[in-house]
């Protein structure tokens, strides 16, 4: 299997896309949290992708260990929004969902 066929790469790209449209939605002078934002979400992915490529398995779980860091990061981006009432709590409970979700997968296929 290839890394773009799992689950758990599938879930990050939904979640990018998730977290691109509530970061487009912040408030003017928010720009440092959206472009936070969107780096930790696209991380996941990334990293997930490249410790996938690894071959030894120490190196793949340091690079899901990362993965699962930048989704724990997206989720507390995601709190300081909704603290802030740049978002909804239907977007805020969404992609919190889709978090907790992810770093359960990816905690379970670190083992």
């Amino acid at each position: 299997m290839l890394y773009h066929e799992t689950r758990i790469y599938q879930c990050a790209l939904d979640l990018v896309e998730l977290a691109h449209a509530i970061g487009k939605g912040f408030p003017r002078g928010n720009a440092y949290l959206a472009d936070q934002l969107k780096r930790a979400v696209s991380s996941i992915a990334l990293n997930f992708a490249e410790g996938y490529g690894k071959n030894s398995r120490k190196e793949q779980r340091r690079f899901f260990a990362m993965a699962k860091g930048s989704t724990n990061e997206v989720g507390a981006i995601m709190d300081i929004a909704f603290r802030l009432e740049m978002i909804s709590k239907n977007h805020h409970l969404r992609a919190l969902e889709k978090c907790d979700y992810l770093a359960r997968m990816l905690t379970r296929f670190r083992r």
